[in-house]
């Protein structure tokens, strides 16, 4: 069977009008949303900002043995610990896996399957009257890929069947102990899990054996660049062949920033409700862990702010999109009003989003907040002038052509 399937569809002007209108109501939606999704994102990172703050001024390093300078009581509050890691190490409850170094924070189950993945590529042409032809082409090709691919979704499914993941890959983590000294602390598996590098620990023939079994399947079982090989030959995948391997993250020593809890380390509140815990590998100072977690934070509002900007851009298009398809009933003209819909979603969210990102700002940095809302108003108003002298240069060129 062909490993590509072209399918060709039509549809109507008055379906594309239909759907267009209906767009409307859906582009207004994903503004919305994009408003609230800046408006938070800029809250969150002004009450982080505060918290890291408040915290670099709390935080008490405590000095080898696990003791704050001048012997000063650390219960509840924000302390910086260094310390070894030791305790139980965390393990894979479904296969015997092979031995786990005694430093590992994070185990994780690798599983590989060989499966059929299909990609698509479309490509659409306007037609005289208002309709449109798109023709798309999907492609079959195998190869192998940690998550379960299914083939029901496929276009032509037919020949391209993926059998179900008799076991998927896993992360486990434990709850480890921080030794500094006289003292001790549990901590979180999750929260010491976040550290430590990956290696590969390799599977050997009895334990490739054993995963088989544990599976409980019959077909043969090889060992291939230290991972279980499930399938009749490593070297000639077939569609449903497995690769089964674990790496381990390690780290001897770590670094954290929370509350001590007695037993444990457990996140400590700041006077806004922010939680702070921070982890590092290896013997990290307090102020260069503070430092680190304001860089985060400034690069996951970046994050959150980029999203929440091209949101609002797809949303002002498809609210327009409308005037598009109006315009498609001759085809030149759909893209001349596409262009020019798509200048007035780009002025609209140059302005909108600047105000929000501003407005959010203006509790905590007045000064910042206006910058923010005066670079939006300028940039509106700079496409706004664009445009008017565009508009009237065109009467102007259309004489002088005559």
């Amino acid at each position: 069977m062909s490993d590509q399937f072209v399918q060709v569809t039509n549809e109507s002007w008055g379906r594309r009008l239909s759907k267009a209108l209906s767009g409307v109501v859906g582009g207004f939606l994903v503004v919305v949303v994009s408003i609230g999704v800046l408006a938070w994102n800029e809250n969150r990172a002004v009450t982080t900002a505060r918290a890291l703050t408040e915290g670099a001024g709390a935080v008490i390093t405590l000095d080898p043995s696990g003791r704050a300078p001048g012997g000063a009581v650390t219960a509840g509050r924000l302390v910086h610990a260094n310390g070894r890691i030791v305790g139980p190490v965390p393990a894979d409850p479904d296969f015997a896996t092979p031995a786990v170094p005694a430093n590992t924070t994070r185990l994780t189950r690798v599983v590989e399957m060989y499966q059929w993945k299909e990609e698509k590529k479309s490509k659409t042409e306007n037609k005289l009257g208002g309709g449109t032809e798109t023709v798309t082409t999907y492609s079959y090709s195998r190869g192998w890929s940690k998550n379960a691919i299914d083939s029901g979704n496929f276009a032509q499914p037919s020949g391209h069947r993926n059998p179900p993941a008799p076991v998927e890959g896993k992360t486990f983590t434990q709850k480890r102990t921080l030794a500094a000294g006289e003292r001790s602390w549990g901590v979180a598996g999750p929260e010491i899990g976040s550290i430590g590098e990956s290696r590969k620990l390799p599977v050997d023939q009895a334990k490739a054996q054993a995963i088989a079994a544990a599976i409980g399947t019959s077909v043969p079982v090889h060992v291939t660049q230290g991972a279980a090989y499930l399938g009749t030959d490593p070297a000639r995948p077939e569609i449903g062949d497995l690769r089964i391997s674990w790496e381990a993250a390690t780290a001897d020593r770590a670094s954290i920033v929370a509350a001590d809890g007695g037993a444990d380390l457990a996140p400590w509140t700041s006077s806004n409700g922010q939680p702070i815990f921070l982890v590092r590998e290896g013997d990290v100072p307090a102020a260069a862990m503070f430092e680190e977690a304001r860089q985060a934070n400034a690069t996951m509002t970046w994050i959150f702010r980029a999203g929440g900007v091209f949101a609002m851009l797809v949303g002002f298009n498809v609210m327009f999109a409308l005037v598009g398809v109006i315009g498609d009933v001759i085809p030149f003209v759909g893209s001349i009003a596409r262009f020019a819909t798509g200048l007035v979603a780009f002025a609209l969210t140059a302005l909108l989003a600047p105000l929000v990102i501003g407005l959010a700002w203006i509790a905590a940095r007045p000064l910042l907040g206006g910058a923010i809302i005066a670079v939006g108003v300028a940039a509106g108003a700079g496409l706004w002038i664009v445009a008017r002298r565009r508009r009237a240069a065109e009467p102007e060129a259309a004489a002088a052509m005559g």
